[in-house]
């Protein structure tokens, strides 16, 4: 898991490099509700997260909804990719547009994902968030769901509680078990 500091410097980096011309591809298969699989017109397959947004996890509510509803909206269908950059994960970050329509307006409108207002600071996607909110869609169904920023972090405690956490130690000796013979 990538350290807050990583993460930052990653954005950094990403915020620094110039931006790529537009390339077309067709949507594959989601890897989760922000991240897919685009064939480019050279037949190379790219995975692309698609910035500004961040769906559920694997193991949140509503993670299996969110990748899903990608799935749903751009399966075969023809995508044009604006690259930024890389994420830490080495995929590329990107804005995704069908039809010259921004992707991130349509998963964040259907509530299946949190504005990420750290990396993109746009009053348009702040806007469907909201209103995906006050409609209780997707994951706004949960009265205060968990982001997944928020819940990686707590994985990420939980994980380390675990590592620093003594194993039990068995008993040394014969077995403490009372004798059946007295």
């Amino acid at each position: 898991m990538p350290t807050i500091v990583g993460q930052l410097l990653v954005l950094v980096a990403t915020a620094l490099q110039p931006t790529a011309p537009p390339w077309t591809g067709k949507a594959e298969a989601p890897i989760d509700g922000d991240t897919l699989r685009i064939r480019d017109e050279n037949d190379k397959l790219h995975k692309v997260r698609i910035q500004g947004v961040e769906s559920p996890e694997d193991g949140q509510p509503f993670f299996k909804a969110a990748r899903d509803h990608l799935g749903k909206v751009t399966k075969g269908r023809e995508l044009q990719v604006t690259e930024v950059g890389k994420d830490s994960a080495g995929y590329t970050l990107a804005t995704i547009r069908i039809n010259g329509q921004d992707l991130r307006i349509d998963i964040l409108a259907a509530g299946m994902a949190w504005h990420q207002r750290s990396v993109v600071d746009d009053p348009v996607l702040e806007a469907e968030e909201r209103g995906a909110k006050a409609r209780h869609l997707g994951l706004w169904v949960d009265t205060d769901p968990v982001a997944p920023w928020e819940w990686r972090a707590a994985e990420e405690k939980r994980k380390n509680a675990r590592k620093k956490s003594p194993s039990p130690v068995p008993p040394a000796g014969p077995s403490a078990s009372p004798s059946s013979g007295s």
